[in-house]
């Protein structure tokens, strides 16, 4: 991937849950990425110029006009404004494409999608870009605290009702009394997965990712690929 720099414009911004938006970017010209890319992006904020990583969540198909995923940081600069005003039509200027965990990496034919909150975004452009491809075995699993932030369940459910070789399972950790979804985190309910042969992608929480990691470790899986996303 060449790294470059591009302008963009807002052009939608769509609530994905009350702490997580997707925030669709117009470019001056094709970003060029992979899945499981990121970029960065720059503001002028209060006469500073302000630059933070977001992950595209969109697919690769579609290099024009990307989405990135954002999760509500109240003691950052640039996150909090989406939430605070209306941005469509705000200017911005970003560099990238960048990252090291990206789906060209990922050759066996079974692959593992795990992710933990907002990871669910990146997640999302790695499963539209392996459903595209064809041929492999696809596990999607998300963990959330409550269903109601769940983020693209729909999209995902929807992969997995059409095609009989991707499975989605997901995980909360507070569920409501009368939820019928898996209990706990991701880790809790890794039987019946055989990870021999695989690729394991794990996006969220560094400590998160790095807990889940060891607990796929300790199956001693064979000619296993980790590819692993964690941030603060």
């Amino acid at each position: 991937m060449k790294i470059k720099k591009l302008n963009g414009k807002v052009v939608r911004v769509v609530d994905t849950s009350l702490t997580s938006k997707e925030v669709w970017v117009e470019l001056s010209e094709p970003l060029g990425f992979f899945a499981g890319s990121f970029v960065n992006v720059f503001m002028d904020i209060n006469g500073q110029r302000v630059r933070r990583a977001y992950s595209v969540s969109s697919a690769p198909s579609e290099q024009n006009t990307i989405a990135l995923t954002l999760r509500l940081s109240p003691g950052g600069v640039m996150t909090p404004l989406f939430w605070e005003h209306n941005m469509v039509g705000t200017a911005l200027e970003l560099m990238g494409p960048l990252g090291l965990n990206t789906a060209d990496k990922m050759l066996h034919k079974k692959v593992y999608l795990f992710a933990f909150g907002v990871g669910a975004g990146v997640v999302k452009s790695h499963a539209a870009h392996f459903v595209a491809e064809g041929g492999r075995e696809l596990v999607v699993v998300t963990g959330s605290r409550s269903e109601d932030e769940i983020l693209y369940k729909d999209y995902f459910n929807g992969l997995a009702a059409e095609h009989e070789r991707v499975s989605v399972t997901h995980v909360i950790s507070q569920p409501a009394k009368d939820s019928d979804l898996p209990k706990g985190y991701i880790q809790d309910h890794l039987s019946g997965f055989n990870f021999n042969n695989a690729d394991v992608y794990v996006c969220g929480q560094e400590a998160a990712c790095n807990d889940l990691v060891k607990k796929v470790q300790a199956t001693n899986p064979t000619d296993c690929s980790f590819f692993i996303e964690g941030f603060h």
